[in-house]
């Protein structure tokens, strides 16, 4: 079981191949000087309320997880907890001569994106169990209802048109699916008894799993950014952006699922036998099958992690040395929470600007986060990380614009 667990947690982990847009996005009302313009930008991020960094990495990139850092992150564990992974590359093409629908506002927009959103919300015996073993509940109970992980791996080729003076946009995407993950316990505990000669498992969940080749579903996704303004003064206007990415829907025609209503007893084997999966343990998928009670192969319709976000702009044509931002982000999904940011924007000079900005929510809890741009009239560099000096997770952020 000890295995199966552990199995189950680094398939969510590791199928990541992560996006977000905390970088402030800049609204620039002046005429775009150039015909073509194309943006590359990628995220890798991982955030966690309990899970300490030394582990995650260890897990990542390998390397030996101690008890000093086991004991750390099994301190942070609360009630409920949750660790997520966002991970995104996406390049973006805009053509600002075609005049799309003969309307000369509107201009033609390409994209393409890989993207993979993993998430794991679980309770605190679930960490213990998967890295000390049944030892740490002699005599006790684990539970595990409620804990639930998901994970999303797909790509997506757009087409779409943007407003050449407002800078809004739509467009419509192509899903292909690479990877699914999904599993829930409704209702899980493990006994191990005093004399450790005898654990009970009781379990009540589901796990589905889409077909390991490349390409395992399609679908539909929109993408809309709205942007719309408020007067600040008579000379001043406040920008403001409403975000809609990846909303859709997935038709997984040949998915796995494994319904999983067990209450077993094992006996005569060992706590060291159990952790060193030296019984049938060994071999996961058997476990997994020896547990279900049915296993199915159907079609099934998922709706994508789509992200919704609101954020007030910076301006990049105002005179201000100064300027605010902050908005709001959400993920579809349960294991994401509301998250809160803001942050302060400061322009030295007409091609350098950088910020600071905190953050609340999301999968870990409040976080710090730092950004710095130079912008030329053809060319754009921004990199950021929205999480600075945090013992439970990283970020790194970064978008290129070129014009032509």
């Amino acid at each position: 079981m000890i295995r199966l667990l552990f199995t189950l947690f680094s398939l969510t982990v590791t199928q990541a191949v992560m996006g977000q847009f905390m970088l402030p996005v800049h609204q620039d009302t002046s005429k775009f000087k150039f015909n073509n313009e194309l943006t590359i930008s990628g995220v890798a991020d991982y955030q966690s309320t309990s899970i300490g960094k030394d582990i995650s990495r260890s897990l990542f990139y390998g390397g030996v997880i101690d008890e000093v850092m086991k004991d750390v992150s099994s301190q942070r564990h609360q009630l409920i907890n949750r660790f997520g992974i966002d991970i995104n590359s996406e390049i973006s093409y805009r053509n600002h001569k075609i005049d799309v629908f003969k309307d000369s506002l509107k201009g033609l927009e390409l994209k393409y994106g890989i993207y993979n959103f993993s998430s794991i919300q679980y309770t605190e015996d679930v960490f213990d169990l998967l890295f000390f073993g049944n030892s740490h509940f002699i005599g006790d109970t684990a539970l595990l209802s409620g804990s639930r992980f998901d994970s999303f791996t797909f790509q997506k080729v757009g087409f779409g048109w943007f407003n050449k003076l407002t800078k809004s946009s739509i467009t419509f995407n192509a899903i292909g699916v690479h990877n699914i993950l999904t599993g829930y316990i409704q209702k899980g505990e493990i006994y191990q008894s005093t004399l450790v000669d005898s654990v009970r498992l009781e379990m009540n969940g589901v796990y589905k799993q889409s077909n390991s080749s490349f390409f395992s579903g399609f679908g539909f996704a929109i993408d809309v950014d709205y942007r719309f303004n408020m007067p600040r003064n008579e000379k001043e206007r406040i920008y403001f952006q409403l975000l809609a990415r990846n909303l859709g829907v997935v038709c997984l025609p040949n998915i796995n699922s494994y319904t999983i209503s067990s209450d077993l007893n094992y006996s005569a084997y060992t706590v060291d036998e159990l952790l060193n999966s030296s019984t049938f343990f060994s071999d996961p998928q058997d476990v997994s099958n020896s547990l279900s009670d049915s296993i199915s192969n159907e079609t099934s319709f998922r709706v994508l992690p789509g992200l919704l976000q609101f954020t007030k702009l910076v301006d990049r044509s105002s005179e201000r040395v100064f300027q605010g931002f902050y908005g709001a982000r959400a993920y579809l999904s349960s294991s994401f929470m509301p998250m809160f940011f803001g942050g302060i924007d400061m322009k030295t000079n007409s091609w350098y600007r950088f910020g600071l900005q905190a953050s609340y929510g999301g999968f870990s809890n409040f976080r710090w986060g730092m950004y710095s741009e130079i912008n030329f009239p053809r060319f754009n560099l921004a990199i950021a990380s929205e999480n600075l000096f945090s013992n439970t997770g990283e970020s790194l952020i970064l978008r290129m614009t070129c014009a032509f």
